[in-house]
């Protein structure tokens, strides 16, 4: 059984202000973004399921003030395991 994770992922139209949330972390085209994130995806294919979560841009700097952390790589993350896979409302 293979352990499941999830891509923080954005549209077209969101990836400019992605890059200007992250200064610096994205300073590629969103071609290259999107071949980085498959290529990701392809190289973890033998032990882990990744999904990609489509994720506002707005949505994430919300939670990232409410949350008091900082819109980096660790931050993307987590918040993609949130909203990829959000807990039980039971």
């Amino acid at each position: 059984m293979k352990a499941i994770s999830y891509a923080f992922f954005v549209t077209e139209a969101e990836y400019a202000k992605l890059q200007a949330a992250c200064l610096g972390e994205f300073p590629f085209t969103y071609a290259q973004f999107c071949a980085r994130v498959d290529q990701s995806i392809r190289d973890s294919a033998e032990t882990v399921a990744v999904e990609k979560v489509y994720a506002s841009v707005d949505k994430f700097l919300a939670w990232c003030a409410e949350t008091r952390v900082q819109p980096n790589n660790l931050s993307r993350a987590r918040y993609a395991v949130l909203i990829g896979h959000p807990r039980s409302s039971d």
